[in-house]
């Protein structure tokens, strides 16, 4: 019994298809976004609300913003070179 099943599977799998799962994972996430409806999204905060919110918005807000997607990018590197 093996301990860490993801290291005989990344044997197991090769570049071609870890980049058909990714490319098909993109497909699937663009298919789906066209499929759905988000057009109730507008109506999640009145106008005031919104404008309230972008005018409080500052450099803070937008370091922490991009923390969070550097981090997210960062985790699927990872999971990328895991495989590679």
């Amino acid at each position: 019994m093996e301990i860490f099943s993801i290291t005989s599977f990344t044997k197991e799998i090769s570049r071609i298809d870890l980049i058909g799962i990714l490319v098909g994972h993109l497909v699937f996430a663009i298919a789906l976004t066209q499929i759905l409806d988000w057009t109730w999204l507008k109506n999640l905060m009145s106008e005031e609300d919104k404008l309230k919110m972008l005018n409080s918005y500052t450099w803070k807000d937008l370091l922490v913003d991009g923390a969070i997607v550097a981090v997210v990018i960062g985790i699927i590197f990872l999971i990328v070179s895991i495989f590679l």
